[in-house]
């Protein structure tokens, strides 16, 4: 028997044994103004170009409203962290990596296998949480604590970049996903995408950008899709 646990409004676990849930700094509010869409855009962009030139440790308030031009008080009214507008640029990256494994697939030549399109989606997952790890390794690893606290629906669902992708896959190489019960593959290839990629973050960040890590997992995937009976 399953029992779900719940969240206190202090963001512990409603039960005797109490587990502390750090969620990743979020922005104060969102714009909603055109005005203000472009002022956080305008930080974001800026914040970005400072870790990605300079490194994460550059980035400061000071530095951020130095750079782009915004007072202090500007960046707190939306940002009341550096670690809340860190945050705002991996919601950036994550979106980016989104499109960019969907326009891989399409990419791909009309000679192009189902396994092709499954590399595509793992490098380019991979790829981005390497990239994410190596920007902020901090935040990356809370927010892959996070992310698989919302895949067990302990805390808020929320729609990860890979329930988009994964339906693209399917559908570019339809008559190649030959499993009979395509609900249940899919369910398992949506956890394993999602669940797999942040166990490597947390426990082997080095298997993230070995090439082997992507052909292993694709031919698990691929023979999940694949295989028409179970048994």
């Amino acid at each position: 028997m399953t029992r779900r646990a719940g969240i206190s409004p202090r963001g512990t676990l409603a039960s005797d044994d109490a587990l502390r849930v750090e969620v990743p700094a979020r922005p104060r509010k969102l714009p909603k103004q055109a005005r203000s869409v472009a002022l956080v855009d305008a930080l974001k962009a800026a914040g970005r170009e400072i870790v990605e030139r300079e490194g994460r440790e550059a980035l400061s308030i000071y530095r951020l409203s130095d750079y782009s031009g915004v007072a202090i008080s500007s960046i707190y009214e939306y940002f009341p962290t550096i670690e809340s507008l860190i945050g705002a640029i991996f919601d950036d990256y994550r979106a980016a990596a989104r499109l960019e494994a969907i326009a891989g697939i399409h990419a791909l030549p009309p000679s192009a296998r189902l396994y092709d399109g499954i590399e595509v989606v793992l490098r380019t997952g991979l790829g981005a949480l390497h990239r994410w790890m190596q920007i902020d390794s901090q935040l990356s690893i809370k927010t892959a604590y996070y992310g698989e606290l919302v895949r067990l629906e302990i805390v808020k669902p929320e729609r990860f970049w890979i329930s988009v992708v994964i339906p693209a896959l399917v559908e570019r190489f339809s008559d190649e996903v030959l499993v009979r019960d395509r609900e249940k593959a899919g369910f398992l290839a949506y956890q394993a995408v999602t669940a797999l990629p942040r166990a490597l973050l947390i426990e082997k960040p080095e298997y993230l950008v070995q090439d082997d890590t992507v052909r292993l997992l694709a031919r698990m995937l691929h023979a999940l899709l694949t295989t028409t009976d179970a048994e």
